[in-house]
């Protein structure tokens, strides 16, 4: 790695930065307009799909087949995994063993009995809806039969005669369930606006972005009979940017307004939506909540465990320094030290806490009871 992409790849969320942000971080990841499906793999074709069996269980606690194809690239683990080998799968599945490990501990010490906790989960309330409702969309709209996935591979087949079955099948594969999906993104959002209409005062914005003073209760838009203010769009832009002049001329610009407004009133359209169609009370929801609490009861723990993290002295950072010439170099030249000494910093203080979370979930897996069913992974 050179140096040109340190910062980029290392960083680092501090501890400090985590607690800061683990409230809004959750409600981002679950809201699932937000969703990045994970390169892993493709699905299979729904006609082979297995029972939701367990496929590892970690202390009494199940990790059903669903969920790691889920993590895999799959929402709401519908089908199996395509094209992904058993080893892939088994590094999924030490990550969710780790997750759960990790939420284990942070209630046995209690952390799901604090306000940060609490918090969390209450902001994490509509963004769980969506998701709920979405999971339940794709598991009953977006499955593949194996008709479809023949047709289409014979038609990638026909384009390129150099193409092998197995590769035709997993291409096609891919690519249904991508246009599956996506139609059920859009069919979901289509019939929550039409359900629940917004608007958005286009004025508003226009009066923001030449200068003019706008109060921070001014309503800039409205869903499901619920307001979204100029004071909402500026914390979230100042956020996302900082509070100084970058942060400022950012709650001024009409494209990033229009952006977090458009966003704001899908989401209410969407949970006033997933209301509508009966999810709350639902397994769905059930399981949603679930995962965000594990999510946010992870976040919390690592907090608690990185926040004493010993820092990086300059001595450290400049025996690195010389112990790794080949990742400061440009062109040829060496880059001086003064230019990368912060960065680095950064770098070395991240790879100092991956250690310590690696260290501890090893002790925590030291202490538990782990079973994984071998039968169930390779039919995911």
């Amino acid at each position: 790695m050179t140096c040109s992409n340190l910062w980029s790849a290392f960083h680092a969320n501090t501890p400090d930065m985590r607690r800061k942000n683990v409230n809004r971080s959750i409600v981002r990841i679950v809201l699932f307009l937000a969703v990045a499906f994970v390169a892993f793999g493709v699905p299979g074709c729904s006609k082979s799909q297995t029972t939701n069996e367990t496929v590892a269980d970690v202390n009494g606690d199940a990790i059903k087949v669903t969920e790691l194809r889920e993590f895999l690239g799959v929402p709401g683990g519908v089908s199996p995994v395509a094209g992904v080998p058993t080893q892939r799968k088994q590094e999924a599945l030490d990550r969710l063993i780790a997750g759960r490990l990790l939420a284990q501990e942070a209630r046995a010490q209690g952390l799901d009995n604090t306000d940060a906790f609490r918090t969390a989960m209450e902001e994490s309330g509509n963004s769980a809806l969506i998701t709920a409702i979405y999971r339940k969309e794709v598991a009953t709209k977006a499955r593949i039969s194996q008709d479809e996935v023949q047709a289409e591979a014979k038609k990638m087949k026909a384009a390129d005669n150099t193409m092998t079955d197995a590769n035709a099948d997993i291409r096609a594969q891919r690519s249904l369930y991508e246009q599956k999906v996506r139609k059920v993104q859009d069919d979901l959002i289509a019939a929550a606006k039409k359900e629940f209409p917004e608007t958005i005062d286009q004025k508003m914005v226009e009066a923001i972005a030449k200068g003019e003073t706008v109060p921070d209760n001014a309503v800039l838009a409205t869903a499901a009979g619920e307001n979204v203010t100029y004071a909402d769009v500026k914390a979230q832009l100042e956020r996302m940017a900082g509070m100084g002049p970058e942060g400022r001329a950012v709650a001024r610009n009409p494209v990033a307004i229009t952006r977090v407004l458009t966003r704001e009133v899908t989401g209410r359209s969407l949970t006033a939506y997933a209301k509508k169609q009966g999810i709350e009370g639902s397994e769905w929801l059930k399981t949603t909540r679930e995962d965000i609490e594990r999510s946010i009861l992870v976040d919390l723990l690592a907090a608690k465990i990185l926040e004493n993290e010993a820092a990086v002295d300059d001595k450290e950072v400049e025996a690195y320094y010389k112990e790794h010439p080949e990742m400061f170099a440009q062109h040829g030249k060496a880059v001086p030290l003064s230019a990368v000494k912060e960065q680095l910093r950064g770098f070395m203080r991240n790879e100092k806490r991956k250690t310590a979370m690696n260290d501890y979930i090893e002790e925590l897996k030291k202490k538990a009871k782990i079973t994984v069913n071998e039968k169930a992974l390779a039919g995911v």
